[in-house]
């Protein structure tokens, strides 16, 4: 048994295993349980289970999609993660209580967690290039595909199930913003976050884990929930 929690498996890995950031080959599940092991009871995930992407990581890419049918492409988010690179952060970590930049009193990230992407989710389709036709239409999340990091969900409008990437998915009802929006800060009732009420900021990306959007305040970075954000007026 362990002595951490699950909110502390969480915020010790979150920085590590950003949503976007799968790949089947270079970082996929039997990486983050390799590192969660570590981080719960100081133990590594057994070699017989990764036995197969070691296979894939000495194999050529040609092979890859040949044994995939096509279906495996490299996620460059991925291409520079290190399973032992992880390790070596959580030893530094020891037992503190992991943190998550900005997730202070202010920023709401610690309460209520939940991730926003799961089989059943109502989402929003948002920021796609080659469909821009399916952009601000509802869908409801069917399946996680392994294969290729995308989530299969159905678009409510045409009963079809399209694959898509986690950033091009928001929760149903939530204000959409997009990566170097403006956006002012509202509603937050804590001490320390009524002080920022008012302030403009600047909208980094968002956090699917925690359901919440990455912010930058000046030279500091927090993460909101999008119900605390309203657009800047032009």
């Amino acid at each position: 048994w362990s002595t951490k929690t699950g909110a502390q498996l969480l915020r010790a890995l979150a920085p590590h295993f950003r949503p976007g950031s799968y790949d089947l080959v270079r970082k996929n599940c039997n990486s983050f349980s390799d590192c969660a092991l570590y981080y719960l009871l100081r133990a590594r995930l057994e070699s017989r289970f990764s036995a197969l992407e070691r296979m894939g990581q000495r194999a050529s890419l040609e092979m890859l999609q040949r044994f995939t049918k096509g279906m495996y492409v490299p996620n460059q988010e991925a291409a520079d993660y290190r399973t032992e690179d992880v390790i070596e952060s959580l030893d530094r970590l020891g037992d503190a209580d992991p943190e998550i930049p900005g997730a202070d009193s202010g920023s709401g990230f610690a309460a209520g967690m939940r991730a926003a992407l799961c089989a059943g989710a109502r989402v929003t389709v948002v920021g796609l290039k080659s469909a821009e036709h399916l952009n601000g239409q509802g869908a409801q999340i069917v399946r996680f595909n392994a294969v290729n990091g995308r989530w299969e969900a159905m678009v409510n409008a045409s009963g079809e199930v399209k694959a898509f990437r986690a950033e091009n998915l928001r929760p149903a009802g939530e204000l959409i913003f997009e990566p170097g929006d403006k956006a002012k800060i509202h509603g937050l009732k804590t001490q320390t976050g009524q002080a920022l009420n008012g302030i403009e900021c600047e909208i980094l990306g968002y956090l699917h884990d925690v359901s919440r959007y990455e912010v930058r305040i000046g030279n500091d970075t927090k993460a909101l929930k999008g119900e605390n954000l309203q657009t800047c007026p032009d």
